[in-house]
């Protein structure tokens, strides 16, 4: 095993898993026009507010995630996230409405919560260079997104919106299935082991600068990141009209897209490295 005592199996399913959790939530994105017209209705702008759920969730999910991280242990909430959303994919694909698809997604978005406060913090657990770590991660996480524009677009002009969903729902199944053989048990849960001092000490007026500072930019990201996420294959579409209405060619696009953007993460992943944190931040 390598320094970071995690097998290269286990490694790469953790990778895999990041890019899962945005490959499945732009995939309604991607095909959200499809479904419009097979729902009725008139405009896929109508079917966008269903989606919320799944993104509200993504975000509010995250502290109970994190927090039965800690008691259960990482290693069995990676496996309720591979195997919850691959089910929960697959009864996307069997709703019949646009309220039945809310509550899928919602439940989509659930299982999503999971991966950042668990998968992250249990990859870079004792890597010796855990900015190169996150860095590779982070290009997997956006290689997700491209591979949901890719697929997509491929599967609903060929088969059909739901088999987008049935097919990387029976993936991440199968992933689950692969991580609890080849991932070890462990010993104890997070919440039990023995933390290390923090290297840096902030007085209490810092730490909430800093918490405030650090929040309002993971919260404007974070918006400007699902704006173009969401927007981006529309947006291409009607730049496109007239020209190109091929949605597996706007899939392709939209992919090379994402892939070339995706290698800034390696990037910034050295610089965090090598580089002090609040200049890289500025």
């Amino acid at each position: 095993p390598p320094p970071d005592g995690h097998s290269r199996p286990v490694t790469l399913l953790l990778n895999i898993g990041h890019a899962v959790d945005h490959m499945f939530l732009l995939i309604f994105a991607t095909a959200v026009s499809t479904i419009a017209i097979e729902f009725g209705f008139n405009n896929w702008t109508e079917l966008m507010p269903y989606g919320v759920g799944a993104f509200a969730l993504f975000g509010l999910g995250a502290l109970p995630a994190g927090r039965l991280g800690d008691l259960w242990g990482r290693r069995i909430m990676m496996i309720i996230f591979f195997i919850g959303m691959g089910v929960t994919a697959l009864l996307v694909a069997a709703t019949q409405n646009a309220w039945q698809l809310a509550a899928a997604l919602t439940l989509l978005g659930v299982f999503a919560a999971i991966y950042h406060p668990v998968g992250i913090p249990m990859l870079v657990q004792g890597a010796p260079n855990p900015g190169a770590v996150i860095g590779l991660n982070g290009l997997a996480g956006n290689l997700g997104i491209a591979v949901a524009a890719l697929v997509t677009g491929f599967l609903v002009q060929w088969i059909g919106w739901r088999t987008a969903f049935i097919v990387p729902g029976l993936i991440a199944i199968g992933c689950g299935i692969v991580f609890a053989m080849v991932c070890p048990k462990e010993t104890e849960a997070p919440s039990k082991r023995k933390g290390g001092k923090a290297k840096v000490t902030l007085s209490p007026q810092m730490l909430v600068r800093a918490f405030a500072v650090m929040t309002a930019a993971a919260a404007v990201s974070t918006i400007l990141f699902n704006f173009t996420t969401n927007g981006n294959a529309h947006l291409l579409a009607e730049g496109f009209t007239g020209v190109l209405d091929d949605p597996a060619v706007i899939g392709i696009m939209l992919a090379v897209i994402y892939t070339i953007a995706s290698f800034a993460q390696i990037v910034v992943g050295r610089l965090i490295d090598r580089v002090p944190f609040k200049p890289l931040q500025v």
